[in-house]
């Protein structure tokens, strides 16, 4: 893979660009952009710029319009310390920098026209614009929000298994904390919608085997307990080698166990496995055996745990089932109310472009149209969405440029197919591969030490096809005391800070935090830190963690230290107190005649009253 040389890089064919964060994508980008209007003559209009967010593509215009108006001044005869805009103005002279002149004003002052959108801005606009080839309907409804559908259609889901008798499972699955708002969250996080196969599935067929298993291996169970009871429970009082922990078979917890297990049997419902019905199972058992000793045995265990596994694979196949009666009601809801949803329009366009009937004819139109594409946050791509563009520019030499870091593409940010990646880079040519190692946010002993870690290990991100591309430059220095501070430091907790030589990770999370705090302190403190010659401040340093809850910790630690931070919440402003608040107080004005709405309204903290002056106020 070679070095992105912006001025030089051929404009045709399909080309792959792995950029690295901070080395200066949305510079190639922009910089490509300039020479297809340029070099190729090209419209902003039929320069297509997808990426994934609105934010994106609001950033994209603006760095892209910024840039045609520095090269416009460079053209003129102003100023730059910008190579790529010298060898620009280098190159045009022999070409006339009069008719660049001409072309930069030109797509000026039509980039409102630029065509820079969204993901599913650009299939919805290909879907208007050519309605009649893609077979779409005009009158058709974009919906934004599809809970309300989804909602309705797990609901009735819910009715057909848990609103009749029987209801089997109805017990396990609410022991189990599921319910209508937990089956809305699995089909999300399966994006059940597409066509993303789900492993394992149950045919109708497997799911009457599974019930007979449930049922015949609870007949063995309960026979082997009804015949057997005293001998077992003696077995599990008794013997020496389990553990007695509240977690595992404390002695004052096993007649409780024992009950439960009593009322199991004679319930006479195989799927309703009490909370602690594990215990009973041979792999309990055997986990809640000390070192060295041999788990108690008796056949009641491995019943036990053919009962349990049985029952899991049921509701396994009841997940399996709700996929399946997702996937064929929406379409018809969709239909009987004819509206579509954003991810609807991948598919509809993927749909159109692959058609016997017009599918060549609309691949054509969007070809002719767009001819160049430059395609943001490739990482993120799925398959629908390459083959999308793979189709409109196969058999052409229009370029089409693929940007983006295949190491994010592992953490499957907005449904991206790592696989889907892989695919595209395979089908690339090698000439056509390139990447950027000039990394401009980082110091050089920084990005030195990133390249140690990484260039050690065979496989740093999982897939072969993943590289590490060594990044060079860089920029900031942070220098504590007047010497430049090592970037890359690591702490090691030492095990003789505590009394039982092991840390929890409850009070591992607490001494990192206050640890991180302490450092911060003292850089803030000293007065000497700096960043880039200027004095460190609070909001030039940020703070990494795994989770909310870690976030919090620290953000705690912080404020007892007295330094302000701010914390990306994954909560919603309208779940927090004042909201609600807010939103009773909104509801008592807005029906004032409602005596339990003004109740509620006054009793708030905004409000501030009691209930003795309530009393008073409505007599």
């Amino acid at each position: 893979m070679q070095q992105l040389n912006h001025i030089t890089v051929p404009l045709s064919g399909i080309n792959l660009i792995e950029a690295s964060a901070g080395t200066g994508k949305t510079y190639a980008i922009a910089s490509l952009y300039l020479r297809l209007l340029v070099e190729q003559e090209l419209l902003p209009e039929q320069i297509l710029v997808v990426t994934y967010t609105e934010a994106a593509t609001q950033e994209l215009r603006s760095r892209i319009r910024n840039r045609i108006r520095e090269a416009l001044e460079v053209m003129e005869g102003g100023e730059t310390t910008d190579t790529f805009l010298e060898e620009l103005h280098e190159k045009s002279s022999k070409t006339g920098v009069k008719r660049v002149r001409d072309l930069l004003e030109r797509a000026l002052g039509a980039f409102d026209t630029a065509s820079i959108f969204t993901i599913h801005g650009f299939c919805l606009r290909a879907l208007q614009d050519n309605a009649f080839e893609s077979g779409s309907l005009y009158d058709t409804e974009l919906v934004t929000d599809q809970t309300a559908l989804l909602r309705d259609i797990v609901e009735d889901f819910w009715r057909m298994h848990f609103f009749r008798e029987p209801a089997p499972l109805l017990g396990y699955t609410l022991r189990n904390r599921h319910s209508p708002e937990t089956f809305i969250s699995l089909l999300r996080n399966l994006h059940a919608g597409t066509g993303v196969e789900v492993i394992p599935d149950f045919s109708d067929e497997e799911i009457i085997t599974l019930d007979t298993e449930c049922s015949t291996t609870y007949s063995e169970t309960s026979a082997l307990w009804q015949c057997d009871r005293e001998s077992i429970t003696e077995l599990l009082t008794t013997n020496k080698g389990l553990k007695r922990s509240q977690e595992t078979y404390r002695a004052d917890l096993l007649e409780p166990l024992f009950a439960e297990m009593d009322a199991f049997v004679a319930a006479g419902n195989p799927y309703d496995l009490f909370g602690d019905f594990k215990k009973f199972t041979a792999s309990t058992i055997s986990e809640g055996t000390k070192l060295k000793n041999t788990p108690p045995d008796h056949p009641l265990f491995a019943s036990c745990q053919r009962v349990n596994d049985a029952v899991q694979s049921r509701f396994l196949a009841l997940k399996a089932e709700l996929v399946r009666f997702y996937r064929k009601s929406l379409p018809q809801r969709k239909r009987a109310t004819n509206v579509r949803f954003f991810d609807d329009l991948l598919e509809d366009l993927y749909r159109a472009l692959l058609s016997d009937g017009g599918g060549a004819i609309l691949a054509g139109l969007l070809c002719a149209k767009y001819r160049a594409a430059l395609i943001d946050e490739f990482q993120d791509t799925d398959p629908v969405q390459y083959e999308i563009f793979r189709t409109i520019y196969a058999g052409s030499d229009l370029p089409l440029f693929l940007i983006g870091d295949p190491k994010q593409a592992i953490y499957s940010f907005r449904g991206a197919d790592i696989f889907a990646y892989m695919r595209a880079a395979r089908e690339v040519s090698e000439e056509c591969r390139f990447t950027l190692t000039d990394n401009w946010r980082s110091s050089p002993p920084l990005l030195d030490a990133f390249n140690t870690l990484f260039d050690n290990e065979r496989r740093p991100f999982l897939y072969d096809e993943i590289l590490y591309h060594p990044l060079a430059a860089g920029k900031r220095e942070l220098k504590d005391s007047g010497e430049v501070s090592e970037p890359m430091q690591l702490w090691f907790m030492d095990s003789s800070d505590q009394k039982s030589g092991v840390w929890t990770v409850e009070d591992a999370g607490v001494f990192a935090s206050k640890a991180v705090v302490g450092e911060i302190v003292r850089l803030l403190q000293d007065g000497e830190t700096l960043v880039e010659g200027k004095l460190l401040t609070a909001g030039d340093i940020a703070v990494i963690v795994r989770t909310h809850r870690q976030a919090a910790m620290v953000l705690s630690a912080l404020s007892a230290r007295g330094i302000a931070g701010v914390m990306r919440s994954d909560k919603s402003i309208f779940a927090t107190r004042e909201a609600q608040e807010l939103r009773i107080l909104l509801s008592a004005l807005g029906d004032p005649g409602s005596e339990p709405k003004l109740r509620a309204a006054l009793v708030t903290d905004l409000l501030g009253r009691s209930g003795n002056d309530i009393a008073t106020l409505l007599d």
